[in-house]
């Protein structure tokens, strides 16, 4: 493994984590979920290296080893992610293995950025893997969670007002977030529809026509991505083949929630192989 920085037009240069091999057989772009921080998922770049992939682990902005934290003065949304993050690094990735096939994998937040990538970029992507990636959409839940959802709905647009950013640090949602990036995730969980402020497009038409392979993982104890909340993605790839598996905490060995599974990534790599 060896780190870098890929620079964006804006300036700002994004830190990634690059797993490479010889012989490699295809290459995984990794994109991590909301609040969480690229190293959680060395485990699974090493096991998914281990199976013979090339493997870069994106640094997410506001987390980790980025230069950024989220401010009042420093904000950004999903745009620039999808319009600097991943379009660099799918070429930052090419460049260095431009014969091999690629994919997109991503944890909740990232797998909605692996999606939506996917249908704006069709021709570079190979095939997505989406782990533990449910919408917030508030109908995919019910119960406890629904209710928190909908409280959740509520306070971020008054957190994003009176300090200019979304404390999810403190709330235990999330981590620390720009404000940008919480009103497009709230626009998400209001109506189950992808958009980002700053990016006039149509990101469901994109989703809609993409046909290459999907693998949607699910966690059977994770009450952030369950059956319905992950159905609501999957979903959305009307054109492509889409294969859908459940871990079991038995199969893990591990409960199977909505985190431990990138510590013990072993039940993973047997479905991935499958698909792969």
């Amino acid at each position: 493994m060896h780190t870098d920085l890929i620079p964006t037009p804006s300036g700002y240069q994004v830190p990634v984590r690059w797993f490479h091999r010889d012989g490699a057989r295809g290459s995984v772009i990794f994109m991590a979920a909301l609040g969480i921080a690229a190293r959680y998922y060395v485990p699974l770049a090493e096991a998914l290296h281990d199976m013979g992939l090339n493997v870069l682990l994106i640094e997410q902005r506001g987390h980790g080893d980025s230069a950024l934290r989220p401010s009042r003065q420093v904000d950004f949304g999903f745009r620039e992610a999808l319009e600097d993050e991943l379009p660099l690094s799918i070429d930052w990735v090419r460049a260095r293995a431009p014969a091999l096939p690629l994919y997109l994998m991503g944890h909740s937040l990232g797998g909605h950025y692996a999606a939506i990538t996917a249908g704006r970029m069709p021709d570079k992507v190979d095939g997505v893997i989406l782990t533990a990636c449910g919408s917030p959409w508030v109908g995919g839940f019910h119960g406890r969670v629904r209710s928190q959802l909908q409280i959740l709905c509520r306070l971020i647009p008054v957190f994003n007002r009176l300090l200019g950013y979304y404390p999810g640090d403190r709330l235990g949602f999330g981590g620390r977030e720009a404000r940008t990036l919480m009103a497009d995730w709230l626009d998400l969980a209001r109506t189950n529809v992808y958009s980002a402020r700053g990016l006039d497009e149509d990101l469901e038409q994109g989703i809609a026509r993409y046909s290459k392979p999907v693998l949607s993982l699910r966690l059977e104890d994770d009450r952030y991505a369950p059956e319905a909340a992950m159905a609501a993605v999957t979903d959305k790839f009307v054109s492509a083949p889409v294969t859908r598996q459940v871990i079991s905490a038995e199969e893990l060995g591990d409960q199977a929630d909505h985190v431990r599974w990138a510590r013990k990534p072993e039940a993973l790599m047997t479905h991935i192989e499958s698909w792969l």
